[in-house]
């Protein structure tokens, strides 16, 4: 076995360029001699190190935690400094196995779709309390939204993910409602998890009028009159802000006839009707 090993051939053993090996003697982590003519020679001492910095540059060591773990080895120590390692892969595990389960989620409603026979038909539904997060940005075209969608998921790129994401949407403005210009909105925002910690706001539970439909979104113009006209026939009245929702949009297709968007619209009874819903 050689006792010796010149820069070129560590380079070759670690795929490491020249400058990281010069790097890591001027950090003093490994201490090559020196022939007669000047030039670097590395030792089995230098290969344990370099072993070792390697494996713990895979693990995102910094060099002056590697310099400690060198001069101060022991199995204690490094029984700490592995379990120190496990739970920060745990950290970085967690948001993958937690965008696993959206896109498993994700993946069953957009086949739910197919099954859908009811598209455009107004309906009533109970709707349980859910988690938002939210920009408050005013919007008035596609491309507004997608910017707001952009700096909303720009917050938490982590958790918030356009493709695989749960469902986001738009608050209709007042004004827009007032307006009957339903393609006015106020702010946009992405579905969490009940779990989630981090959020800006909850909607309540309360009985929605809800829409689906399927294709352009200048039919929302059209839905939206539609399912004004229902409330006021019923005798309901609003009851927070109307929510569009792009259940399947260009992120996911890019014909326009499968874009899927859902109107909700959050409704009280007037007092004094006595109709049930």
């Amino acid at each position: 076995m050689k006792k010796e090993y010149t820069i070129g051939e560590i380079c070759k053993l670690y795929n490491l360029g020249p400058d990281s090996i010069r790097y890591y003697e001027k950090k003093g982590l490994i201490f090559p001699g020196r022939r007669e003519n000047g030039y670097r020679v590395y030792s089995i001492e230098d290969i344990w190190r370099l072993n070792i910095i390697k494996d713990l540059r895979k693990l995102n060591f910094s060099i002056k935690q590697i310099g400690e773990y060198l001069e101060h080895r022991s199995i204690d120590i490094t029984i700490d400094l592995m379990e120190k390692e496990i739970r920060l892969i745990q950290k970085e595990i967690m948001p993958l196995v937690e965008l696993k389960e959206n896109l498993q989620k994700k993946v069953q409603i957009l086949k739910s779709f197919e099954k859908i026979n009811d598209y455009g038909e107004i309906k009533i539904q109970k709707i349980k309390a859910r988690k938002i997060i939210l920009i408050e940005v005013p919007m008035s075209k596609d491309e507004e939204v997608d910017l707001a969608f952009r700096k909303l998921e720009g917050r938490d790129d982590s958790k918030l993910f356009l493709f695989g994401n749960k469902d986001m949407g738009v608050f209709i403005s007042e004004q827009g409602l007032k307006k009957e210009n339903y393609s006015l909105y106020e702010n946009a925002f992405f579905f969490v998890d009940d779990k989630e910690e981090n959020y800006n706001m909850i909607l309540p539970e309360g009985y929605f009028v809800t829409l689906i439909y399927r294709g352009v979104y200048k039919k929302s113009q059209m839905f939206f009159k539609k399912m004004m006209n229902f409330i006021k026939e019923k005798g309901y009245s609003l009851n927070g802000n109307a929510m569009e929702i792009y259940r399947l949009d260009i992120h996911g297709t890019s014909n326009e006839d499968e874009f899927i968007t859902e109107i909700q619209i959050p409704i009280k009874k007037a007092k004094k009707q006595n109709t049930s819903y």
